[in-house]
C-alpha cells in the first residue's frame, strides 16, 4: 500500500449523509414575511418562520423582513452540507442589547441531529450560534442578539462528525443537583475539577460521537495508554471548562423556564445565590453574573418590594403623579430604558449580589421620588393643575405633606417591582445566559479545533526484517473501519502517514501496532510483534529495534516488608523469557528471602507467584501484572540483665500472610531495563509480644501472658527492580 493511500485513509473519511432538509433551491430570493414590530406586537412570522424581538430591546416602531436565500455556501469545505438559509432584517438595526429569537421549521428525521449557523457578512464563513429545537412542532429557534443570515440543516452519520460537531447543540445531562455541585466543586478549588469533567466529558462526548464513558476515561487515564501528558492535560483543561459552561447555563436555563424539581427549587437557589457569592473574584462576569440574575434578583425584586397596592385616589396629587409618569410625559421610562440601565450592574464581576441590590433600589427610589423635586421640569402644580383638568377635579385639595410624598411613591415603587421590572430583570437573565452559551460554544470549538489537530507519524523498521508484513493498529472499537487502520511495511522504507486526535477517538483510541506475517489472516492468526506507542503531537515515531530474547535479573530493592518477596520471586525466576512478539510470562511455585542476624532476623516466603506482561522492544517500555501469596515472619529480641548462664529476654515475633496483586511500569534505555512496582495486598496477621527465658540448667520458660496485636489491614507498597537485556 502506498504511503499515500495510507495518508488518505487515516485522515478517518467516512460515508456520511448530510440533507438540507427541503432547503431553498437555487434561484431569486423571496420575501416570505414583511411587517412592523411594535411594543405591543413584538413578532413578525409567515410561513412557519418568526422573529421576535422583545420591547427591551427598542421603542417606536421597527420594520422587519425575512427572505429566503438560495444559494449560500455550504456549511463544509467538501460542499457535503447545505443549509436552509434565510436573512432577518430590521430597518436601521443589525445589533441588539437585548435578546432576539429567530424561529425557523426544520424536519430532523430518525437517527439524525439538528444544526444553525450564521453567516458572518465580513469573512463569508459560517459560526455556531446558540439554538434549541422543539421536536413537537419541528421548529429551530435560534438566540442571538444581532440579525444576520442564518442556517438551519439535519444531519445524520460520524464520519465527518468532527468537522461539524461545533454547529450541533449541546446540552448538560444530569440532575440539577449535579450541576450546582459542579459549581460547588469550582468555588472551593477555583479550577474545574471532577465534576466539571465528569459533565463536560458527558455533554461533549456525546455530541462527538466516541460517548462520554471514553472521553471521560481518556482524561483520568483510565486504561488509555495512548495519549501523551500534553493532550490528557489538554483535553482535561477544556472538559472542565465546558462542564463548568454547562452547568451554570443549564441551571440558569432551568430556573429561567421554571423547570427545576419543585422540591429542589429553594434550596438550589439558596444554595446556588451562595456559592456565586463566594466566588466572585474566581469566575468570570457570565458566568457570576448568570447566578446573580436569574436566581437572586427576580426574586427579589418581586417579593422584597412587591408589598404596596394602590386602593384608590386620596388626593389630586396622586392623579398629578400619575400623569408624570405616563408614556409621552418626562417621567415616562420604556422597558429598554430599565435593560440598558440594570444591565452594566448584573455583568459587573466585581459587585456583590447586595450592591447590584443596593443600585437598582437607589435607581428605582431616585425615579418615583423624582416628580417631587427637580428633575420635574414643569413642576408639581403644573401636574396638579393636569389632573384638575383630566379627572375632573372641582373641589379642594388635601394639604401635601410628607408622608403623603411618601406613600405615593411607594406605590409607584410597587408598580415597577411587581409588573415592570420583574420582565426587564429576566430578559437581562436572558441575555447574560446567552452570553454564556457563546462562551460555552467557543470552548466547544476550541476542543473541537483541538481534536481536529493532525499527527503525524511514523513506523520505522529497523532492522529491515519486515517486508511485506501487514501492519494494523489495535485495539479497534465496532465504529473504526479497520481497513483505514491498516497497512503493510517495505524493507528498507519508513511508513509515514498522519491521523487527527478526533479520528483516533473515535475509532477507540489504539495504544498499539501489531506486525503479522504477510500471508496472516489479520482476523484469526495472532500477530508476532507489537510496540506501544503514546501519541505526540506533532509527530511520534514507532520502532521495531531488535528482537530481545530475554530479561537477566540483576537486583533491587528488598529492605521492606512488601518488597522482601517480590524480590525472592523475581531472583527465583532469574532471566525472564520474552516472545517475539514482546509478551512474556512466568511461574514461581516457591521462594524464599533471608535477612537481618543477631537479635533481629527476618525472611519472607513466595508461593503460586505469577507475573505476565509485554514489552516494545523498540521503546523498551511496557506494562505487566503479578499476584501471589508472601508469608512474612520476623524475630526480635530485647536481652534482659540475668544471673551467670541465665538467659532472659522479650521477644517479638512478626508473622504476616499477605496475598499481593499488582502492577509493573516497565521502561528501558540501553541494555537496561527497569520493572518499577506497585501493589496492593490483604493482610492477615498479627504481632506477639512475649517473656523468655533460659535457667543456667537449660530450662526454657515462656510468659503465659503475651501481648498479641492483631496487624490484619490492606496496605499498598512500591519497588523497584533492574533487569539485563539478551538480545
Amino acid at each position: 500500500m502506498s504511503r499515500r493511500v495510507i495518508a488518505i485513509i487515516l485522515v478517518f473519511s467516512m460515508m456520511v449523509s448530510i440533507s438540507g432538509c427541503g432547503g431553498v433551491a437555487a434561484g431569486k430570493e423571496k420575501v416570505l414575511a414583511e411587517g412592523v414590530i411594535t411594543e405591543e406586537n413584538s413578532s413578525l412570522s409567515g410561513e412557519g418562520l418568526g422573529l421576535h424581538i422583545d420591547p427591551v430591546n427598542f421603542t417606536g416602531e421597527l420594520n422587519a423582513k425575512i427572505t429566503s436565500v438560495p444559494g449560500s455556501p455550504p456549511l463544509d469545505e467538501e460542499g457535503e452540507i447545505q443549509l436552509q438559509v434565510y436573512d432577518f432584517t430590521v430597518e436601521g438595526m443589525t445589533e441588539f442589547p437585548g435578546v432576539i429569537e429567530l424561529t425557523i421549521p426544520l424536519e430532523v428525521g430518525e437517527g439524525e441531529k439538528p444544526g444553525a449557523a450564521y453567516l458572518n457578512s465580513e469573512t463569508e464563513a459560517w459560526e455556531p450560534v446558540v439554538f434549541r429545537y422543539d421536536d413537537s412542532s419541528k421548529t429551530l429557534t435560534i438566540l442571538t442578539d444581532h440579525l444576520s443570515r442564518y442556517g438551519v440543516f439535519s444531519y445524520s452519520g460520524q464520519g465527518k462528525r468532527y468537522a461539524t460537531v461545533q454547529y450541533l447543540g449541546l446540552y448538560g445531562i444530569g440532575e440539577d443537583h449535579d450541576f450546582l455541585q459542579a459549581v460547588e466543586e469550582f468555588s472551593v478549588a477555583g479550577v474545574p475539577a471532577a465534576q466539571c469533567i465528569e459533565i463536560g466529558a458527558s455533554a461533549a462526548g456525546d455530541a462527538l460521537g466516541i460517548g462520554g464513558d471514553m472521553i471521560g476515561n481518556i482524561v483520568q487515564g483510565a486504561g488509555y495508554m495512548a495519549y501523551g501528558e500534553d493532550i490528557l492535560s489538554s483535553i482535561g483543561d477544556s472538559l472542565g471548562k465546558i462542564g463548568l459552561l454547562v452547568s451554570v447555563v443549564q441551571i440558569g436555563s432551568n430556573i429561567y423556564n421554571n423547570k427545576i424539581n419543585d422540591a429542589l427549587a429553594g434550596s438550589m437557589k439558596t444554595a446556588f445565590t451562595y456559592i456565586m457569592g463566594k466566588v466572585a473574584g474566581k469566575l468570570s462576569s457570565s458566568v457570576m453574573s448568570a447566578s446573580m440574575a436569574s436566581v437572586a434578583i427576580v426574586d427579589y425584586s418581586i417579593n422584597k418590594f412587591g408589598t404596596t397596592a394602590i386602593e384608590g385616589r386620596k388626593a389630586i396629587y396622586r392623579d398629578a403623579y400619575s400623569i408624570y409618569y405616563q408614556k409621552g410625559e418626562d417621567g415616562f421610562r420604556t422597558s429598554a430604558h430599565w435593560f440598558n440601565l440594570f444591565y452594566p450592574y448584573f455583568s459587573n464581576p466585581t459587585m456583590t449580589q447586595d450592591e447590584i441590590k443596593a443600585q437598582v433600589d437607589r435607581i428605582v427610589t431616585e425615579h418615583c421620588d423624582e416628580f417631587w423635586g427637580g428633575k420635574n421640569k414643569l413642576g408639581v402644580d403644573y401636574y396638579v393643575s393636569e389632573a384638575r383638568e383630566k379627572f375632573n377635579w372641582t373641589g379642594g385639595q388635601a394639604g401635601l405633606n410628607e408622608d403623603m410624598r411618601k406613600e405615593i411613591s411607594a406605590e409607584r415603587r410597587a408598580i415597577l417591582y411587581n409588573d415592570i421590572l420583574p420582565g426587564v430583570f429576566e430578559h437581562i437573565a436572558y441575555k447574560i445566559n446567552l452570553e454564556n452559551e457563546k462562551r460555552l460554544n467557543e470552548e466547544y470549538s476550541n476542543l473541537v479545533k483541538f481534536l481536529n489537530t493532525q499527527v503525524r507519524f511514523s513506523i520505522v523498521d529497523q532492522e529491515g526484517i519486515y517486508d511485506k508484513h501487514r501492519v494494523r493498529f489495535s485495539p479497534l472499537n465496532d465504529k473504526a473501519i479497520v481497513e483505514n487502520w491498516t497497512g503493510t511495511l517495505k524493507k528498507g522504507t519508513t511508513m509515514s502517514s498522519m491521523f487527527t486526535l478526533y479520528g483516533h477517538m473515535y475509532a477507540g483510541g489504539p495504544d498499539t501496532v501489531d506486525i503479522y506475517e504477510p500471508d496472516a489472516d489479520l482476523e484469526k492468526d495472532k500477530p508476532i510483534r507489537s510496540a506501544q506507542f503514546k501519541v505526540v503531537i506533532p509527530e511520534f515515531e514507532i520502532v521495531f529495534g531488535d528482537v530481545i530474547k530475554g530479561l537477566k535479573f540483576e537486583g533491587g530493592e528488598r529492605d521492606k516488608v512488601s518488597q522482601m518477596g517480590l524480590y525472592a520471586a523475581l531472583r527465583e525466576a532469574g532471566t525472564i523469557k520474552v516472545d517475539e512478539d514482546g509478551t512474556f510470562s512466568f511461574d514461581v511455585p516457591y521462594a524464599t528471602a533471608n535477612g537481618g542476624g543477631g537479635n533481629n532476623t527476618f525472611s519472607s516466603e513466595v508461593s503460586g507467584f505469577h507475573m505476565e506482561g509485554k514489552l516494545d522492544p523498540g521503546s523498551l517500555s511496557g506494562n505487566a501484572t503479578f499476584n501471589g501469596t508472601f508469608l512474612f515472619r520476623r524475630k526480635e529480641i530485647s536481652p534482659l540483665e540475668g544471673m551467670d548462664g541465665e538467659t532472659k529476654e522479650y521477644v517479638t515475633t512478626y508473622a504476616y500472610d499477605d496475598i499481593v496483586n499488582g502492577t509493573v511500569n516497565i521502561s528501558g534505555e540501553g541494555d537496561t531495563v527497569t520493572f518499577n512496582t506497585s501493589l496492593e495486598a490483604v493482610r492477615s496477621g498479627f504481632t506477639k509480644l512475649q517473656y523468655h527465658s533460659i535457667s543456667p540448667d537449660g530450662t526454657e520458660l515462656w510468659g503465659d501472658n503475651p501481648t498479641i496485636t492483631d496487624k490484619s489491614e490492606t496496605y499498598n507498597g512500591s519497588s523497584s527492580y533492574t533487569y539485563t537485556v539478551e538480545r
